[in-house]
């Protein structure tokens, strides 16, 4: 089988890596050239004494190293590159966001920390708290200066430069957040092309394997056991002819037999042989990979019935059509759960494929939109193989796809004339 389609090749995250570490030294340059401004401005400007603007700023950038650090030491080497930015918890924001209101209280000076924190805010505080704490963090960058006194007006520069930043703050916020996404979304395709690369790839060496097998017990049935079927003969009309030496000819004729025997014995398991796994490990595997793919689906599989050995072809067709659907989940169903049920009964095989997402009206479903195209393709892969497809779903109420097919086991597949003992 193939390797883990989950698994992130450096190629395909090298670019979001990229992104990643420029933003994070950016917000780090940013922090501290800015905080330096601050408490030279503090000390020259109003007056700050000197100690005390340092201490501010000290105290200021303690805790950004501190977290920062914390937040690098914490990280999962295996996940850093694509999305992290190696920021600490929410505690450290709010612990940093507290220190820089103190500096402000002490001298406005400190209000330009407001640009790097307004990155910081959006991207360790979420989608929600984020632009509320942001506009909270532009508004008091404007006021602070009369807050402490520092002013008794503002100028249109100091009101819009905090605010235009944090505006871009943003935008640049949602611009990396849907990058971040695209990448995903791309690097998920990439693991199911190779996935499918790795499947078919495997068929063909499985294909390869059934054929070689079968070439060799023609083989040994056309030369082996047929020369061996002629030694028994040709002993017994000797044995029939010369009774003086019947004993030899007999010992003759039964050692033949015997290997004639052990040559049958190889045609039929060579013949009768499957060397593909069951169709229960063949979906265990399907499952695997969809699971491994990072949607926020939890896939199962259920079983019910006692298992059989199908047939190659049903194997591979029910394998095809279950990725299929399963592709279809992550890509349109939204659904948190997807459940897969394969049922044995005497004369056929079943596959349920529940999904509890946004469901959809399969009568409005047209080709080329919204796999439309692989709902056709599974329809006809199933009929061909003499089955049916029966899809129960509504918009909101997640969807049921129901697959039957004959049950055509190993053991008819690989009956074969050779292993006939009256060959």
């Amino acid at each position: 089988m193939s390797s883990d389609p989950a698994a992130v090749d450096p190629r395909d995250s090298a670019a979001p890596a990229t992104l990643a570490t420029i933003l994070r030294g950016a917000m780090h340059l940013a922090f501290a050239v800015l905080l330096s401004l601050g408490a030279l401005r503090a000390h020259t400007v109003e007056q700050v004494p000197l100690p005390l603007a340092l201490g501010l700023a000290a105290l200021v950038a303690a805790i950004y190293g501190t977290g920062t650090a914390l937040a690098r030491r914490r990280r999962d080497p295996a996940a850093v590159g694509t999305t992290d930015l190696l920021l600490p918890s929410r505690g450290w924001v709010i612990a940093l966001l507290a220190a820089w209101v103190a500096a402000t209280l002490i001298s406005s000076a400190f209000v330009w920390l407001a640009f790097p924190l307004f990155f910081l805010v959006l991207f360790s505080l979420g989608a929600l708290a984020g632009p509320l704490v942001l506009l909270a963090v532009a508004l008091w960058a404007v006021l602070a200066p009369l807050a402490v006194g520092a002013q008794d007006t503002l100028g249109i520069g100091e009101v819009l430069g905090p605010l235009v930043g944090a505006v871009f703050s943003l935008v640049a916020h949602t611009v990396w957040r849907r990058l971040l996404e695209e990448s995903e979304r791309n690097r998920r395709l990439v693991a199911r092309l190779r996935a499918t690369q790795a499947d078919l790839a495997a068929a063909e060496r499985r294909k390869g394997v059934a054929e070689e097998r079968q070439r060799l017990a023609q083989d040994l049935h056309d030369t082996l056991a047929q020369g061996l079927n002629s030694i028994v003969l040709m002993s017994r009309s000797a044995a029939a002819a010369h009774p003086e030496a019947q004993g030899d000819f007999s010992r003759i004729e039964d050692t033949a037999r015997a290997n004639l025997a052990d040559a049958r014995g190889l045609v039929r398991d060579l013949a009768s042989r499957a060397p593909q796994d069951g169709l229960e490990e063949v979906l265990r595997i399907v499952v695997e990979r969809a699971d491994g793919l990072g949607a926020p689906t939890r896939f199962e599989l259920r079983t019910d019935g006692e298992a059989q050995r199908p047939a190659p072809e049903l194997v591979e067709t029910m394998q095809r059509a279950a990725q299929s659907l399963l592709a279809n989940v992550v890509q349109h169903a939204e659904a948190e759960r997807c459940v897969l049920t394969l049922a044995w009964w005497p004369d056929r095989v079943t596959l349920d494929v529940v999904d509890d997402g946004t469901g959809f009206d399969p009568a409005a479903v047209r080709p080329g939109r919204s796999g439309g195209d692989g709902l056709a393709l599974l329809r006809s892969r199933i009929a061909r193989a003499g089955g049916t497809v029966a899809i129960d779903s509504r918009p909101g109420e997640g969807t049921t796809v129901a697959l039957t097919l004959p049950l055509v086991t190993g053991e008819d597949a690989a009956r074969n004339p050779l292993t006939s003992e009256d060959a």
